[in-house]
């Protein structure tokens, strides 16, 4: 399963952030080999139509699941059409990485 968390830098140990279509990055965490990889958010800065264009981006990297702070209703609602969980949490990116890690 890969998940994809909304976060304000590339490092492991920031925080989850609260709007998940205009974070400035994705941890995409794979949970079968254990890597995290940090990607830029092509439309974090977008103007108009950032929740279907980030969820169109998340589908591309193969993403399962997204944990953000929040969901904006056209994000999530392009999220979950493409069959992808949506979990809003809080914490650091390594905490939700555990959570993950405790579950499997």
């Amino acid at each position: 399963m890969k998940i994809a968390i909304a976060a304000s830098s590339p490092k492991i140990e920031t925080e989850v952030a609260m709007h998940g279509a205009r974070a400035e990055y994705y941890l995409l965490y794979d949970t079968e080999t254990g890597s995290v990889e940090a990607v830029s958010n092509p439309v974090a800065q977008a103007q108009r139509h950032a929740g279907p264009e980030a969820a169109a981006y998340l589908v591309s990297k193969g993403a399962d699941t997204v944990v953000a702070g929040q969901f904006g209703p056209k994000f999530r609602a392009e999220l979950e059409d493409s069959g992808i969980v949506c979990l809003e949490k809080t914490g650091t990116i390594s905490e939700v990485i555990s959570q993950f890690c405790e579950t499997a």
